[in-house]
């Protein structure tokens, strides 16, 4: 069984990410104290993460934005003061998630990134869980509840399922 840490995620998440990745031991694991990153772009995020953890396992981080249909990122729009001024601003605007996981796999090796993207809406209010941050202000393309409405409700997304299946399968072939 491959042995994974899941940096700076929740709970909540981790259990999405066991159920994507049967097989794996998935632990959560914070970012060392006084972590930030100001890269604008989610690839250097997911990246920047995995390089501030001290290695002693095989390692994944996620970072996420929202961006409008024609890829201006909505990340400057959003502050934690203002989730619900930002859904009334952008409400039912159509938009596009976009994730970036990062994983290493050995004690300074390279990094190999894995990018998906779903299209859908900016939600009429912020719903579900506030550890799932941007996905509970984004609807999935014909659904009827935000992404961190849905993965609550123990539905596995599109999004994560299919960006994960990469993740597996580097993993099976480093194994």
């Amino acid at each position: 069984m491959v042995a994974l840490v899941f940096l700076d995620g929740s709970e909540l998440r981790a259990a999405e990410l066991r159920r994507l990745l049967p097989g794996v031991a998935l632990t959560v694991e914070a970012l060392p104290t006084g972590f930030s990153t100001s890269a604008p772009a989610p690839d250097q995020r997911a990246r920047d993460k995995v390089l501030a953890h001290p290695l002693r396992a095989v390692c994944v981080a996620e970072a996420v934005d929202l961006t409008t249909v024609d890829g201006k990122s909505l990340r400057l729009e959003l502050d934690s003061e203002n989730e619900n001024r930002f859904c009334k601003w952008w409400r039912e605007t159509p938009a596009r998630m976009v994730l970036v996981v990062a994983l290493r796999r050995a004690d300074g090796g390279e990094l190999a990134l894995f990018t998906g993207h779903c299209d859908g809406r900016i939600a009429d209010r912020p719903a579900g869980p506030h550890v799932l941050g941007w996905d509970r202000l984004f609807v999935p393309a014909g659904a009827a509840h935000t992404l961190a409405e849905l993965t609550d409700a123990g539905e596995l997304s599109a999004l994560r399922r299919a960006v994960y299946a990469e993740v597996a399968a580097a993993l099976a072939g480093a194994a």
